[in-house]
């Protein structure tokens, strides 16, 4: 032990080596090394503290495992609702938070309504029409610290999950941060992501070549402790890619099948409710660099419309229309994800006509400088394109 560490460095070393549980002497080993020595001669003892740190972190996320795995009893995760209409919108939030209202203010359903704890008590759909699609709206039971280890809990994240979106409900006239806290720590239990980036650890198992690490520049770390967390799990083949700006746990995830990457946005309802100005002010402060935040009052029925447009444009979705020449157009069109290409398209239309016999397609536009264009298969879509498909 260098004889040159300061007072905090010693006094938070002793903190350390006197904890005993593993969560937490992982917090207090990465307070001890931010309190470390920057000159060489202490190079090779921070060295040691990394290998600890990395062991240790390897082992809670072990015991983590083990406790998921205790809890669920390996069985498959009951009630799943099957997804209908263009996309699924789960819709969660403490109880009473106003879940039921919302969707009977947008839908044709008719939720029971009450000022009692879990109202709903299972995943429960409902349909909202938009224009020419529909929106599978499903309103989980509500949540509560510790809910994903009760049987209602569980069967709520995993439609959740699985959704394609997820709408945190936060009643404005409640406290704002007891509410997003228990909300983002149940998802983050359930090992669900919120609007995180899947892409930017891309992880590949081999038989041979050890640790292949590539894009270091990106880990928002020291990469030893990457190879050190490898070796304390026992892995010993691995390419791990750091494609974008990354920090461990996104490294941690990336090594975890059971990880859901879900998109989501705040609704705020109750916003006619004495003081929900102020409290909206409060949330957008605080989570508006997260999430788009939605403000609506379900009993006036104010900006229930804007809420459903939202919900559409978090689906990443958009909508293509089929055209004969000399006809009007489909009523119904094609939903497609966003991205999507001509042959996406052609392949729902009909495959053999339109993509392996393929001529060629016209798209018309009608808010676009060019109305109307000649295009080949991977031509990109945009929503409300009208298309029309030619074969050989």
């Amino acid at each position: 032990m260098p004889t040159n560490v300061t007072p905090e460095f010693d006094k938070q070393r002793l903190i350390y080596e006197d904890t005993e549980d593993l969560a937490q002497r992982v917090v207090e080993l990465e307070k001890l090394l931010s309190l470390a020595p920057r000159h060489k001669g202490a190079e090779r003892m921070k060295g040691d503290y990394r290998k600890k740190l990395a062991v240790l972190k390897a082992q809670v996320e072990k015991k983590r495992e083990q406790d998921r795995s205790r809890r669920s009893g390996g069985g498959s995760e009951e009630g799943v609702v099957r997804k209908e209409g263009a996309g699924q919108v789960c819709l969660i939030g403490v109880t009473n938070s106003g879940k039921s209202t919302i969707i009977n203010a947008v839908t044709n359903a008719d939720f029971d309504v009450g000022n009692y704890p879990f109202t709903t008590p299972i995943p429960t759909p409902a349909m909202l029409t938009l224009e020419d699609i529909n929106i599978q709206l499903v309103e989980l039971p509500g949540v509560f610290d510790g809910s994903h280890e009760t049987g209602i809990g569980r069967q709520a994240l995993a439609v959740a999950r699985n959704s394609d979106c997820i709408a945190l409900v936060i009643d404005l006239s409640q406290d704002i941060d007891s509410q997003m806290n228990i909300i983002l720590g149940e998802l983050d239990a359930a090992r669900i992501r919120l609007n995180k980036e899947q892409s930017a650890i891309r992880i590949e198992r081999v038989g041979l070549g050890g640790h292949m690490l590539y894009g270091a520049h990106n880990f928002q770390g020291d990469i030893e402790e990457v190879k050190e967390y490898l070796s304390a799990r026992r892995i010993t083949n691995i390419i791990v890619r750091f494609q974008k700006s990354a920090s461990f746990d996104q490294l941690v995830d990336a090594m975890d099948s059971s990880v859901s990457y879900v998109r989501a946005l705040v609704v705020a309802t109750k916003g006619d409710s004495e003081g929900s100005e102020a409290r909206f002010k409060e949330l957008e402060e605080k989570y508006s660099s997260r999430f788009d935040i939605v403000p609506i009052s379900a009993e006036r029925g104010e900006n229930l419309d804007g809420m459903s447009w939202a919900f559409y444009e978090h689906l990443d979705i958009l909508r293509v229309y089929t055209k004969i020449p000399g006809k009007q157009r489909e009523r119904k069109p094609i939903v497609l994800p966003e991205g999507s290409i001509v042959e996406d398209a052609a392949r729902k239309v009909h495959k053999e006509l339109f993509v392996e016999r393929f001529r060629a397609a016209v798209i018309l536009r009608a808010n676009d400088k060019i109305k109307r264009r000649t295009v080949g298969l991977y031509y990109p879509l945009k929503d409300g394109d009208i298309l029309q498909l030619a074969h050989r």
